[in-house]
């Protein structure tokens, strides 16, 4: 699963009180965990009516392909790191984060010898607040190499 997007962060304030959970980030890690659930239309309703990914894909084909590659896998796993975030303005906001998908293809027809077992993604989100909710306007994705760390 390639385009799956999501990043875990709560933050504390001083004193020990709990702030509220920024907004940008808790989009992330929604989006994150949805892939992990393998669920593709929760993942299309963060996406607003006008999103376009990679300059040509629709909201309704991005949900399309991200139905089949769910229905794809058994299993998802996604974790999700190096997030930035570049607040516009009050209502606008870029974040880049890299992606590292592991999954377990389905053994139905092949599927599990055709489908990559894991990819990096690198991914640039553009957000923009609609009323109450942050939704992803646009997104760009490219594949990286894994990070691999030197043995011991």
């Amino acid at each position: 699963m390639r385009s799956a997007l999501p990043a875990l962060v709560l933050a504390l304030a001083f004193g020990g009180c709990r702030s509220q959970p920024d907004p940008v980030l808790a989009l992330v890690e929604s989006l994150r965990v949805a892939a992990e659930d393998r669920d593709a239309q929760t993942i299309a309703d963060r996406l607003s009516e006008d999103f376009k990914g990679n300059g040509t894909v629709d909201r309704a084909e991005a949900a399309a392909t991200l139905r089949r590659y769910f229905a794809a896998y058994e299993s998802v796993h996604l974790a999700v790191y190096e997030v930035a975030v570049s607040r516009r303005t009050d209502t606008e906001a870029d974040v880049s984060f890299r992606a590292e998908f592991t999954g377990s293809a389905r053994r139905v027809g092949g599927l599990d010898g055709f489908l990559p077992p894991s990819a990096v993604e690198l991914f640039q989100l553009r957000l923009a607040r609609r009323g109450p909710d942050w939704m992803v306007t646009a997104a760009e994705w490219r594949p990286l190499e894994p990070v691999v760390s030197p043995s011991p």
